[in-house]
């Protein structure tokens, strides 16, 4: 049984009323694994987060947490503990209090039960502020406390609702940083909502991708943002340039030709595609170079004319027009590299290599 997943979602379903929020949920989440629900606001992430939690039932579908089933049981009575987004640490109680509130109703000691909430501390770097109000906290702490409040009742799964959102963007990369070391140290399965895509690669072994109450696609970080499945996920993860137009030839070793507006584009193709299908060419900015004359066999290439670029110090980032279709191409370049162009630069030519561009379903 320990090879089983810890979470199976089977054909999940949910509907208020008329309005159904998600469609046949259907996935596996392993035990140990770090994973993440990402997507816009309103795609249906908290709601699958909250029938995991036990806050929300599906209206169709199976749901097993360990092997057993879900159907009824509350939430109280489930392995799991959320962390949410607004912390709910009570005003009235302590450190030490806030954390050993879920102890209450389980039949420790209050030797055992101290021992967990100082072990807790330890874990969410609160030594010696055990003591500390509630409104004496930063916001930081304050998450802390959130998080160890939800690992002293030693749950199987660990559920967080944007639990980063409230803070600050230095203070919340040092947390993302924290909340993947704390979730290798206890080992335990975390389950995380954000709509945030930098934050889900940065913390995930997988994510899955949501919009309008479907999933798109589960995949590693990095499978998601080389290979994305489909027009919506390469928008969603990371910045795509997309060139449309229609197929003209599918090769049988997986590679594929567009012709459109902009021009010729051969890439690695999404399986099913067929000549005469709507298709896009997407290619990463980092993986366009800037030349000064076109390609000569004028494949996957496109005039330009710079618009603006930005130093950012690791790298710098040129907005350039295609001249024969007024596409904005957002172009990423490192901080030495020999091919930037000076200001109001024309006569560009952007290419790319057939196997760093990808031709997905229009």
């Amino acid at each position: 049984m320990t090879d089983a997943p810890i979470i199976a979602m089977s054909g999940l379903v949910k509907r208020f009323g008329t309005l159904t929020v998600l469609h046949d949920i259907t996935f596996d989440i392993e035990r140990g694994e770090f994973f993440s629900l990402l997507g816009p606001s309103g795609c249906g992430k908290t709601t699958l987060l909250r029938i995991l939690a036990g806050i929300e039932q599906p209206s169709e579908g199976t749901l097993l947490i360990d092997g057993q089933p879900m159907a009824g049981v509350p939430a109280n009575r489930r392995p799991t503990n959320m962390v949410f987004q607004s912390y709910a640490i009570f005003p009235h109680l302590n450190v030490e209090e806030n954390i050993g509130y879920g102890l209450r109703n389980m039949a420790l000691s209050k030797s055992e039960a101290a021992a967990r909430v100082a072990e807790a501390l330890t874990l969410v770097k609160l030594e010696g502020l055990g003591k500390r109000n509630a409104h004496q906290l930063s916001g930081g702490q304050r998450q802390r406390v959130a998080l160890a409040r939800a690992l002293v009742c030693r749950p199987k799964v660990l559920l967080l609702d944007e639990p980063l959102s409230a803070l600050d963007k230095k203070l919340r990369e040092e947390m993302q940083l924290e909340l993947r070391a704390l979730q290798r140290t206890v080992g335990i399965t975390f389950v995380f909502v954000t709509h945030d895509q930098e934050e889900a690669l940065t913390l995930s072994d997988r994510i899955a991708v949501m919009d309008k109450g479907h999933v798109l696609q589960i995949d590693s970080p990095r499978g998601l943002y080389e290979r994305p499945e489909s027009r919506t996920v390469a928008e969603f993860i990371g910045s795509m340039n997309l060139f449309s137009g229609r197929v003209t030839q599918v090769d049988p070793g997986g590679m594929a030709e567009i012709d459109g507006p902009a021009g010729r584009f051969r890439g690695i193709a999404r399986p099913g595609l067929a000549p005469g299908d709507a298709a896009v060419a997407a290619i990463r900015p980092e993986r366009i170079r800037i030349l000064r004359a076109a390609p000569a066999d004028g494949i996957n290439a496109v005039a330009a004319a710079l618009q603006a670029s930005s130093y950012l110090g690791d790298r710098s980032l040129h907005v350039l027009v295609g001249t024969a279709t007024g596409q904005q191409i957002t172009v990423q370049s490192g901080p030495a590299a020999d091919d930037t162009p000076e200001g109001g630069a024309a006569g560009l030519w952007l290419g790319w290599g057939a196997e760093a561009g990808l031709i997905l379903p229009g």
